[in-house]
């Protein structure tokens, strides 16, 4: 197996999934927290947050797919029978990475849909 291939496809899904949660997480988690001014100089320091913002769909699938792609070569390489000291580091590395990076692109998806009406029903309690 490639190495650098799969490290390109590690640093595409890591990269992907903090891009998901500065646009979409990253807002909500400031304004809860209070600091709504932070977040109005970052939209207009970094406009380009609120164009993404308005496509998080495709933001979270792309991101999801490339997460995906990153699981199967782990699993491929793995299973490839093949495996030397310097590659089991590195998929327990790169296991590492994708078990973060899939946990803060479920904590996003979480924020970004289903913690407003979460909290819309415990209101209404």
């Amino acid at each position: 197996m490639d190495g650098a291939r799969d490290n390109a496809s590690l640093a595409a899904a890591a990269s992907l999934t903090l891009l998901g949660t500065t646009c979409c997480a990253l807002p909500m988690v400031l304004v809860a927290l209070g600091a709504g001014g932070a977040m109005a100089s970052m939209a207009s320091a970094l406009p380009w947050l609120v164009a993404l913002s308005k496509y998080k769909l495709a933001t979270f699938g792309i991101t999801a797919v490339a997460l995906g792609y990153s699981w199967w070569r782990v699993r491929e390489v793995r299973e490839s029978g093949t495996c030397s000291v310097t590659t089991a580091k590195r998929l327990r590395f790169q296991n590492r990475v994708l078990l973060g990076a899939s946990a803060v692109l479920g904590l996003s998806i979480l924020s970004a849909y289903a913690l407003l009406p979460l909290v819309m029903w415990f209101d209404d309690l």
